[in-house]
């Protein structure tokens, strides 16, 4: 396993924060919150991904100062392979999780206060769900989709304060080859008011992770001239050696 990150198999990593900074009050029962855009690159030999968000990206200064509750704001991670070489591609997203109780839109109170996410990641065709969802397969005809990999997300139960996904692409890319977007929007819950202080600062934090796809052992990327289509089961076997590579980072400062 560890010769996957040897001097020619390099581990691409990038990671695009959203900072969430909540700014005063809406009505009674809810939040009004400023959004924030921060990116830092960090770029390991020759592996070269990419990690944008087009639509959020064009919104203007104005638009991304204000995020109301219960109205979408276009957000929409995707990931591109900037480099010469073919690579499977990851991204992880980290959300915050606070103790607190939802609000309906008519200040109607919702359940009861327990720890939840904040924040609703949500693609275009269940914008007006009440839940989180994700691009992941649809179609059996789907040939590129994301796929979750629960095995290694953090903070399921909801008793920390982040939760985190995390999503493998399950075809590998060409040098210049796009993702589709893993979601489309981000929403802000309605909560009720004082359970979160007006001036907590909150990150939305999106990951992007690239491993180049030659000599994966027991990976085989292609079935003749088609992209070979990955199961959950070789998606986590990838991702275990981009998290393994993650954590010596981390561990070696």
């Amino acid at each position: 396993m560890k010769k996957i990150f040897s001097k020619k198999k390099i581990l691409k990593y990038l990671m695009l924060a959203d900072v969430i900074l909540i700014l005063t009050m809406l009505l009674s029962l809810a939040f009004m919150s400023g959004f924030d855009e921060v990116t830092n690159r960090f770029k390991i030999k020759n592996m070269d991904i990419a990690l944008y968000e087009n639509n959020y990206s064009n919104l203007t200064n104005k638009q991304k100062s204000t995020l109301i509750p219960n109205r979408v704001l276009p957000k929409d991670p995707l990931v591109k392979n900037t480099d010469q070489t073919d690579a499977f591609v990851f991204i992880k997203v980290t959300v915050p999780v606070y103790n607190s109780t939802n609000v309906a839109p008519d200040g109607t109170i919702t359940g009861s206060r327990r720890p939840q996410e904040v924040f609703f990641l949500k693609t275009a065709q269940a914008v007006n769900e009440a839940a989180a969802s994700f691009h992941t397969k649809a179609d059996e005809a789907d040939k590129e989709y994301w796929v979750e990999i629960p095995s290694y997300e953090e903070g399921t139960d909801y008793q920390s304060s982040t939760r985190t996904y995390i999503f493998g692409y399950s075809v590998y890319l060409k040098p210049e080859e796009i993702t589709e977007t893993l979601f489309d929007y981000i929403e802000l819950k309605n909560i009720l008011q004082y359970e979160i202080d007006p001036d907590e600062i909150m990150d939305v934090t999106v990951d992007a992770y690239g491993i180049q796809a030659d000599d994966l052992i027991g990976i085989e990327k292609n079935n003749g001239s088609e992209k070979n289509v990955m199961t959950l089961e070789q998606l986590t076997r990838i991702y275990g050696y981009v998290h393994e590579n993650e954590s010596m980072q981390n561990n070696n400062g």
